[in-house]
């Protein structure tokens, strides 16, 4: 945020209704085809507000995006790197999962713009391989297979419009056998 320098660990409300409010219009209007006028309206957060956040350029409120996706919902933060080391891997999805629910277009706006050849999508597969680093870090013994197993459930579990705290629980059970059995971080009961 060039307003802060990102040292805001819980953002208000404004931010959130802002960031997804961008999200959801380049995504339903295309690449940069929005006006920081009609954001404010969807957002109903004033335009002063949205240049005091993100500045006055579009593309540095995707990047924000962006920075969501790598420190949210992948988890590239230390606090959410200390909670895989620590076996808290429930906490780190329930987290990624509350991030996904005040971003909802997150998921549309990665898998519209991953593969894009500009900034954003290179800084996207940029995150799906720091993200794939980090499976293979915590859990070296996997085959590639199984790391990008791994990496398919924990987005289909964030991103699936039917998940919920509850399924978000199961599937946690699911990897924390996983986890457990190749992470040479937590030990075994």
């Amino acid at each position: 945020m060039s307003g802060e320098s990102g040292t805001k660990n819980k953002k208000d409300d404004a931010f959130w209704a802002v960031l997804s409010s961008a999200i959801e219009l380049e995504y339903k209007k295309g690449h940069l085809k929005w006006t920081i006028t009609e954001l404010s309206r969807k957002s109903k957060v004033t335009r002063s507000l949205i240049y005091y956040y993100f500045g006055r350029s579009k593309v540095s409120i995707l990047k924000e995006g962006v920075k969501v996706i790598g420190e949210e919902l992948v988890g590239l933060t230390e606090e959410r790197i200390r909670k895989w080391k620590e076996g808290q891997f429930l906490e780190s999805m329930l987290d990624a999962f509350e991030i996904y629910q005040k971003a909802p277009f997150l998921c549309a706006f990665y898998l519209n713009y991953r593969t894009m050849p500009n900034e954003i999508g290179e800084s996207l597969l940029h995150l799906e391989n720091e993200f794939f680093k980090k499976i293979k870090q915590f859990m070296p013994s996997l085959s590639d297979a199984q790391a990008r197993a791994v990496f398919a459930t924990y987005f289909g579990i964030i991103f699936s419009p039917l998940s919920n705290r509850e399924s978000i629980h199961v599937n946690t059970e699911y990897l924390q056998k996983i986890f457990k059995e190749f992470s040479p971080y937590v030990k075994p009961n």
